[in-house]
């Protein structure tokens, strides 16, 4: 955990952000992406204890469960986590044998699961541990662990992660927020030898001036967009995307974007037109923000890039999303 400084929400992220698995924190040792999940069922009869579980079963949460089996009532869950908590509450009513639809909750500090995850590794094999599991972090004004300290480490195993490219693809078609925090933050750290999030900004900042992008058309507080104080004009998106589609790395760049009516963020948009896969193109959505950027290739066969960015509305997201598609299909045209 201490390959990063501690800093686990960008600025600008709510509390409730760092409760869902949306806002998941960013740490160097992730298990799980940083997520729990929680599945509730009502019991085999009416009156019966609902029944609580996590995935993975790790014993880090307390959990305060009221639920009641009553039949022949909708199901009706709540389920609280205070910022910081580590205490679950749940209440609320299910039918007999009726299970809700599973929540999938952030934890507040990754490398603690990650310890407890290993702690009832070992025990569960017969591996005894004294004291409890425990995450010392690494802040800003601390350097980073000595390299005599790591030559004296022992390594028992090792996993090499996926390949960089199907990482970002990942985040680019599903709309991983973490990945996108990790992968800014270890861009960093790999190329400054510093993975706070001040340098990792810096670091996209260079990027951007590199591909041309006028520093008055964005301001980054964070690498998913998550925060309200990141901010980017149409202007600076479109200038983004021509600049990689001209790059070497155009083919791996565009297969990193949903494709219309087929997968990612888009598998259920473009459907109903037979020009939907003529449109590969990032989505982004928060509350009163919606938005389509990328490439879509006209009848005349040529390809332009655009950016749509929608917000600060107040109807329907839908209605908006509706509109920007209507916009792409009529571009194709």
């Amino acid at each position: 955990d201490r390959a990063w400084p501690w800093e686990p929400s960008p600025e600008g992220w709510s509390e409730d952000d760092a409760v869902w698995e949306y806002g998941a924190p960013g740490s160097a040792l992730t298990l799980t992406d940083n997520t729990i999940t929680v599945t509730v069922r009502g019991g085999r009869r009416e009156g019966d204890p609902a029944t609580v579980a996590l995935r993975p079963p790790i014993e880090i949460f307390t959990i305060d469960n009221r639920l009641r089996t009553v039949a022949g009532e909708l199901p009706s869950l709540h389920l609280e986590r205070r910022p910081g908590s580590y205490e679950l509450r749940l209440w609320g009513t299910l039918a007999p044998n009726r299970a809700a639809e599973p929540q999938r909750l952030a934890v507040p500090d990754p490398a603690l699961f990650a310890a407890h995850a290993l702690y009832e590794a070992l025990t569960r094999h017969g591996v005894t541990v004294a004291g409890r599991p425990l995450a010392r972090h690494r802040y800003r004004n601390q350097d980073p662990p000595p390299a005599a300290e790591l030559a004296r480490a022992v390594v028992l195993a090792e996993r090499d992660s996926a390949p960089l490219l199907e990482i970002l693809r990942i985040t680019n078609k599903v709309s991983q927020n973490l990945f996108a925090e990790i992968v800014l933050r270890e861009t960093a750290r790999v190329r400054r030898g510093d993975a706070s999030r001040e340098a990792a900004l810096k670091e996209l900042s260079q990027f951007l001036e590199e591909a041309g992008i006028d520093a008055g058309d964005y301001q980054f507080e964070d690498g998913s967009g998550l925060s309200p104080l990141t901010l980017v004009t149409p202007a600076a998106v479109t200038r983004l995307l021509s600049y990689m589609y001209r790059s070497e790395h155009r083919d791996a760049w565009i297969s990193l974007l949903p494709v219309g009516g087929e997968d990612g963020t888009l598998s259920e948009r473009f459907r109903a037109s037979p020009d939907g896969r003529r449109v590969q193109a990032k989505t982004g959505t928060l509350s009163h923000a919606s938005s389509l950027s990328g490439y879509l290739e006209t009848r005349h066969g040529r390809t332009l890039a655009f950016s749509i960015l929608a917000n600060g509305y107040r109807t329907s997201s839908y209605g908006i999303r509706d509109v920007i598609d209507r916009i792409c299909l009529a571009a194709i045209e």
